[in-house]
């Protein structure tokens, strides 16, 4: 950032800073907290959304704009956690590194992360963390071999932590959730031995004796859980009365977006789909191609380089300003030929996230 650049960024944040403090409210915390990003301030970014949404709870705009900083955030730490282990691996790392992963729920990364953890260091705590990711894959999953798969990395990490209470906890919880309840009767009482006299334990355990009677075998569970696809606590899920409902919400900030007289386009993209206010026929057709293309390698660039999530992309020229809010599965777009006032980057800030259901292609 060059040293004008960072004045003016400065400026604006300074400007935003009394804004909130004359006049309090979901938007103002929401342009602080973008002129915070623009001007590299990442942290205070973050506090200010924090502070906007303990001020305003349940606010839309600030929680999802929070939830992306949390997610950079963690991205960077990542990556840092990368160059570290690489240059001085040391279980401390290489602990923070798979938790982190497991949070972000990047479990095959995760997976990968604690093999090499254990190949690296031989550390037998590698394993517990293996098992956590690899139960994870099964709640998402609910296939019956990766289920198999997950216990017998618990039974493994048990073998070599045989002091610890952690795998027994964690096989507790994956035994309940598919409904083996014999089994984890007999999961509870080897964590009473552990600790004898916990309150809840004993509790638990006395509600497992209960539903112990007549439950299905491991495998069968197991089985159970994948021909149904949902676990026994889950309720039979209801059929939607329409798949469409969060794509009403796209168009009206579509809509009002493209009817500002310098705004060229407006656009919501999910995958090949594509939501498009402004250009019609084949100028939209390649509008829409060339901004998923600038999306696809700012986000490719980013991976390669190890700098994480991108948070913000904004081009400018000749043609105008164009602006992409890219949400981890979504993106948001305006094509204008003015910059990027603060209104229009928090309608931005709402279709990035959105995760509209689409259906077929459109743009």
């Amino acid at each position: 950032m060059t040293f004008v650049r960072k004045l003016l960024a400065q400026r604006r944040v300074r400007a935003a800073r009394a804004e909130v403090s004359r006049a309090p409210s979901p938007k103002a915390y929401g342009t602080l907290a973008q002129e915070c990003v623009a001007a590299g301030l990442m942290s205070e970014a973050l506090s200010t959304c924090e502070e906007g949404l303990s001020v305003f709870p349940g606010n839309d705009l600030l929680a999802r704009l929070a939830e992306r900083l949390r997610r950079q955030e963690r991205e960077q730490r990542i990556c840092e956690l990368r160059r570290e282990t690489a240059e001085a691996p040391r279980p401390a790392l290489w602990r923070e590194l798979c938790g982190l992963l497991i949070e972000a729920g990047m479990l095959h990364r995760a997976e990968e992360t604690a093999l090499e953890w254990k190949k690296a260091l031989d550390d037998a705590e590698a394993l517990l963390f293996l098992a956590r990711a690899r139960c994870q894959r099964y709640l998402a999953d609910r296939g019956r071999e990766l289920g198999k798969l997950s216990l017998q990395t618990l039974d493994e990490s048990s073998k070599c932590l045989p002091s610890d209470a952690r795998p027994w906890r964690l096989r507790l919880e994956l035994l309940s959730r598919i409904g083996a309840w014999r089994d984890a009767l007999g999961c509870s009482a080897k964590l009473l031995e552990f600790t004898p006299g916990e309150p809840e334990l004993e509790a638990r355990h006395r509600k497992l004796q209960g539903l112990s009677e007549g439950a299905p075998t491991l495998d069968r569970a197991l089985i159970d859980v994948e021909r149904t696809g949902r676990f026994p606590d889950e309720p039979v899920p209801k059929t939607p009365e329409s798949g469409r409902s969060n794509a009403g919400s796209v168009r009206p900030i579509l809509r009002g977006l493209a009817q500002q007289h310098d705004v060229h386009a407006a656009m919501y993209l999910k995958g090949s789909t594509v939501l498009m206010q402004g250009p019609k026929g084949a100028t939209a057709e390649r509008t829409a191609r060339a901004v998923r293309a600038v999306l696809e390698s700012a986000r490719g660039s980013a991976r390669r380089l190890g700098l994480g999530q991108v948070s913000q992309i904004r081009l400018q020229g000749n043609f105008g300003v164009l602006s992409i809010a890219p949400g981890e599965l979504d993106a948001g777009a305006i094509w204008s030929q003015g910059r990027l006032e603060p209104r229009r980057e928090e309608a931005l800030m709402q279709l990035a996230g959105l995760n509209a259901d689409l259906g077929e292609r459109e743009s």
